[in-house]
């Protein structure tokens, strides 16, 4: 079963392997330190990226994948989130995609995104202008040759979505009512705009990496080879993705 960590590469199925993966970045990371502990990024430059959690005792208390992508998206960032699940340096934000003018809360979207790195950025004042590179991990994923082909079964009904669409699904329960926990969550559909295959430097397992143009912005997306075939460019993308961002820049 695809989880975020196979998504780009690294093939977890057990709780001793998730250690044993740790314990194997941990010496060759970047460390970041941070309020409560410091962050351990372990990137070798090819896109896949580990977030080890070491807390101020020198406990290792988490740790998350992100992909490095091309996707840079204006964000009007309102407000910090932290979840009942979430370890003391896990993070997340509420923000605006392609906010408009100040307040910031206003724009193409709402949504919200995790961050690996979230508590490095603990002073910044909101709410916010900033620039964020963010990558959906596919839950599910159905990929088309064409926008043609796409909008022809959307005609027919048997697509529900725009080819090019975002839809904060972590906002929403099913019966369209707030939740009290929002989830970096969406629904994403969108045009590719380049793809690849890519091989994790560490392990070797392949994984596909897609920029894909949709509402409000482009979104990095990748998704492991058991969940569908290879995209192609120029074609659609469309399924349901867990989100995590990192901030590129920011006024303060």
């Amino acid at each position: 079963m695809p989880s975020h960590f196979s998504t780009i590469g690294f093939p977890i199925d057990t709780e001793q392997e998730f250690l044993s993966l740790a314990e194997q970045v941990y010496e060759k990371s970047e460390i970041l330190t941070c309020p409560g502990g410091r962050y351990h990024c372990w990137n070798r430059g090819k896109g896949e990226e580990l977030w080890l959690q070491v807390d101020s005792t020198g406990a290792l208390i988490g740790m998350n994948p992100h992909f490095s992508g091309k996707s840079v998206l204006r964000v009007g960032l309102q407000e910090r989130l932290k979840r009942s699940s979430d370890s003391d340096l896990d993070g997340a934000f509420h923000g605006w995609a392609s906010a408009k003018a100040a307040p910031y809360n206003d724009g193409a979207c709402p949504f919200v995104f995790d961050m690996p790195d979230a508590r490095v950025h603990d002073k910044l004042h909101l709410p916010t202008l900033v620039t964020v590179q963010v990558v959906g991990f596919a839950h599910e994923v159905n990929v088309y040759s064409s926008v043609e082909e796409y909008d022809s079964l959307s005609k027919s009904g048997e697509v529900a979505f725009a080819s090019q669409s975002f839809i904060p699904s972590g906002l929403f329960s099913p019966d369209m009512e707030s939740v009290p926990e929002p989830a970096a969550q969406a629904i994403i559909t969108g045009h590719v705009i380049e793809t690849e295959t890519r091989h994790n430097s560490l392990t070797g397992k392949k994984f596909y990496w897609s920029l894909v143009e949709t509402y409000g912005g482009n979104y990095d997306i990748v998704f492991d080879p058991e969940l569908a075939a290879a995209p192609q460019q120029g074609g659609v993308i469309s399924g349901s993705f867990w989100l995590s961002g990192r901030i590129l820049s920011h006024p303060n």
